[in-house]
């Protein structure tokens, strides 16, 4: 009698993530936990590395965030540098994670202007989903509490910035309209879902950031910052694991299923 031998399953390979790091003092933070699970990363700090790199080796691009700005590139050559590394991996389909200064550059790659915003947005704000964002397949739904549009998260910026050509907004705040969008595989999010208590109290230790910070908000209202960063943890955290594995998994992974 013979006997059918079953086909044996082979392992998922796990996603290439290039992440280009503007400063050592802004990690990935609360979408850690998603990237070491899913992905092999591997990080340019481009502050010291030429973006050389081809991002057709990539299955996925996260850009993080950093003092400085689109409109430094006089004085910051790199940033033309990696503006250039965006349009390239965009023109190759592959799918980019930009986060507050990464959003920027996100968008400026994709076609958006960048400039200063005319209110700099400091401290734990509130941003909102809208319709487009409740039924994004990796934001709708990723928020729990206290409500499924409102997520109470850390701004840190001074600049805002156009939607690029073929934008959906999916969130918006008070203070600055475009807070995330979407271009196809690509999100801009605006604002540090990644930055809890810890991160934000790191950033306050430079003095140059804190008198920044202090100027807007008033030394009382920085030295809540952390207090009030750290208590959004609840919201936050599992907000950004939920939808960093919703980007990896359902449109990195199935766009470019690797077995």
């Amino acid at each position: 009698m013979s006997t059918r031998t079953q086909p044996v399953e082979r392992p998922r390979e796990r996603l290439r993530v290039l992440e280009i790091r503007h400063a050592e003092s802004e990690p990935p933070g609360a979408y850690g936990p998603a990237l070491h699970a899913i992905t092999e990363t591997t990080t340019l700090r481009i502050w010291r590395e030429p973006a050389t790199v081809d991002p057709a080796d990539f299955d996925a691009i996260l850009v993080l965030g950093g003092a400085m700005g689109v409109g430094d590139a006089d004085r910051i050559p790199w940033i033309a540098d990696e503006i250039d590394l965006l349009r390239r991996a965009r023109e190759r389909d592959v799918p980019i994670w930009g986060v507050c200064l990464g959003a920027q550059m996100l968008a400026a790659a994709l076609g958006g202007e960048v400039h200063t915003s005319d209110t700099p947005e400091l401290g734990v704000r509130r941003v909102r989903l809208n319709e487009a964002g409740m039924a994004d397949p990796v934001w709708g739904g990723a928020v729990t509490a206290p409500a499924p549009r409102d997520i109470d998260t850390v701004q840190w910026h001074f600049d805002t910035f156009t939607l690029p050509p073929g934008a959906t907004l999916l969130a918006y705040s008070d203070a600055c309209v475009n807070q995330l969008f979407r271009v196809d595989n690509c999100y801009g999010v605006q604002f540090h879902l990644e930055a809890g208590g810890g991160l934000v109290r790191g950033w306050l230790s430079h003095p140059e950031s804190r008198s920044a910070v202090a100027e807007v908000l008033g030394e009382s209202a920085t030295d809540r910052f952390p207090i009030d960063a750290a208590a959004a943890e609840k919201v936050t955290v599992p907000t950004a694991e939920a939808v960093m594995r919703r980007w990896l998994q359902d449109v990195v992974g199935s766009a470019r299923p690797r077995w």
